[in-house]
Order: C-alpha cells, then structure tokens, then sequence
C-alpha cells in the first residue's frame, strides 16, 4: 500500500484497534502485547524529529490506549507532523541498526498499524462466528 493511503487510512485504523481493544477482542495468542507498544515508542521517536513531544508511560495494550488518547486530543497537529514526514524525502534518524530514512521509518509504523486494524477485524469476526481458537496453548487456559 502507497504512504499517502495509509497516511490516509491512519486515522480509521486507530479508531479500529481502540475499538477492538475497547471491546474486549481476544487476542491473547497473538504477540500484539508486546509489539504494540515498541511500535508506540517507535511512532513518538519519529514524531519527536518534526517537534511534537509524546511519551510512553504504560505497557501491554495500555501503551497504544495512551497514544490513542493522545492522538484525539491533538488529531491535527499530528496528521500535520505525520504529513510533514511523508513529504521530506531527505530526514533521517539514527537507530540502534543503523541509519535511516524517517520516512521510511514512519511507512513502516503506519504499515503496522495497518496490519493490526486489519488482523483485529478478522479475529473480531472469528469470535462473532463462533469459531474456535486457532491455537490452544496450555498457559491461556488459566
């Protein structure tokens, strides 16, 4: 998918996982848990390179419901940074792997978001349908 439609789908897919989350979707066999908030954490390095200052302080899924939150209070200012990003060809921020493009970095952030709104939808409609779990691990049957 091109930057400019999941530039312009970020805003739904937020909505989508908050709404999720909100509604008690399990996802206990996936790994969102602990990829949500890296991702989180990733999103506010890169926002922090066009001056907008957001901190992560929770874990878990508590992380992406802060950013969400945050996000609503102050929708414009970040799709404005967001855009700002998507239109600089030549930023670029150092990581522990090395150099690179904050643009890129930030496709890959809206890339992800992208794919949970979407894994979430399909789960969502597995639990309506009353399908079974797809993974019967002995430690989610506590």
């Amino acid at each position: 998918m091109e930057a400019s439609a999941l530039f312009e789908r970020f805003e739904n897919n937020v909505d989508t996982i908050a709404r999720h989350l909100k509604n008690g979707v399990d996802i206990r066999t996936t790994p969102y848990h602990i990829s949500m908030p890296l991702e989180v954490r990733m999103l506010y390095d890169i926002l922090r390179h066009v001056g907008v200052e957001l901190n992560s302080t929770k874990e878990g899924f508590e992380a992406f419901t802060e950013f969400e939150t945050q996000y609503r209070q102050d929708a414009k200012r970040l799709s404005d940074a967001i855009y700002k990003i998507l239109q600089d060809k030549h930023a670029y921020m150092k990581t522990p792997q090395g150099t690179v493009l904050l643009k890129e970095h930030l496709i890959r952030r809206l890339e992800y978001f992208n794919e949970i709104a979407h894994s979430m939808e399909v789960i969502a409609r597995w639990q309506q349908l009353g399908s079974p779990v797809q993974y019967n691990y002995p430690f989610l049957n506590k």
